[in-house]
């Protein structure tokens, strides 16, 4: 007599035919909430993109034609310059999935472990441990090795964990759209305590470039940690292999490790007075990034119905 198949989260009973998703087996309302396509945080992120990108563009283009700032005052716009697009990114995300939001609480946990731990382990690597701008600069391909090697990987690795330990295995990641929701809120956190330390280590910033590295880190953190959610949540909904989120956390290291490289290459090549084309870089990439895990997410969500045997 064959062994009973149940639901693997409710643990119901399943008569075949039955919903499965890598051997996995799920009842009809939690194979309908799983693959749930969550179209409010695909809107909201591409529209976000574009419209924090338009207005970093009008805002350096003013800051041109602006006269001497007062340096007190230069902080404080870079402090809010350091915030604003983190924190538009989440309200805006936030109103536009008010169907079936994430909790408050899910979301603040996650983007502040990523920003603390930014601030006291990722900063201090890179500064005090490491001490990459003695060294790494020095020439092209170690430049690239370090910031894939060192940067990448500790910053994917706090989305690791910023994801992992407060919601991976709640009740509240119950949609393979989660993971990427949640790693994007990771990405963001670090991209926040970047920001605002290059605003507070730069005694405020040029109003115009400093517009443009604050909206490009924001928009790449956070398609980087979506790409690491995604691996998350296919780890955690179907039978992936040992190596798929490792895989994941490569990938997401590598992208990060590139785009800071890319930085890093445009500001020694003096285009830092051209700001708009690090704007150009930041938005092209994070809508690649994010065109990529919406092509992902549809092939993902392409299940079939599998009966029973």
């Amino acid at each position: 007599m064959s062994e009973q198949v149940r639901c693997c989260i409710c643990g119901d009973p399943l008569e075949p035919p039955y919903h499965t998703i890598g051997k996995r087996a799920y009842c009809a309302r939690h194979f309908a909430q799983i693959n749930k396509p969550n179209t409010g945080f695909w809107r909201a992120g591409l529209i976000q993109i574009v419209l924090v990108g338009l207005f970093s563009g009008i805002i350096a283009l003013l800051a041109a034609n602006l006269g001497p700032i007062n340096p007190t005052a230069l902080m404080v716009i870079g402090l809010l310059l350091a915030i604003v697009p983190s924190a538009v990114w989440l309200v805006f995300f936030y109103r536009q999935d008010r169907l079936e939001p994430e909790p408050k609480t899910s979301i603040a946990q996650v983007f502040l472990l990523a920003l603390i731990l930014t601030d006291v382990f990722a900063l201090r690597l890179f500064n005090d441990w490491f001490k990459l701008a003695n060294w790494a600069p020095a020439e092209t391909f170690t430049s690239l090795l370090a910031n894939i090697l060192i940067v990448g990987f500790t910053i994917a690795g706090i989305v690791y964990v910023a994801v992992r330990l407060p919601v991976y295995a709640t009740p509240e990641f119950d949609e393979r759209m989660d993971g990427i929701v949640y790693g994007t809120v990771a990405g963001l956190g670090v991209a926040t305590l970047l920001n605002l330390h290059y605003v507070l280590d730069n005694g405020g910033v040029a109003l115009g470039p400093g517009v443009i590295h604050v909206t490009t880190t924001a928009l790449a953190q956070a398609s980087f940690g979506g790409v690491l959610g995604y691996f998350m949540a296919q780890a955690k909904f179907e039978h992936k292999p040992v190596w798929w989120i490792p895989l994941g956390v490569v990938l997401a290291a590598v992208l990060n490790g590139v785009f800071s490289w890319l930085m890093s290459e445009i500001s020694a090549a003096g285009l830092a007075v051209q700001p708009w084309r690090s704007l150009v870089l930041g938005v092209v990439l994070a809508l690649i990034v994010f065109g990529v895990l919406l092509a992902l997410m549809r092939r993902a969500m392409q299940t079939v119905l599998e009966p029973a045997s």
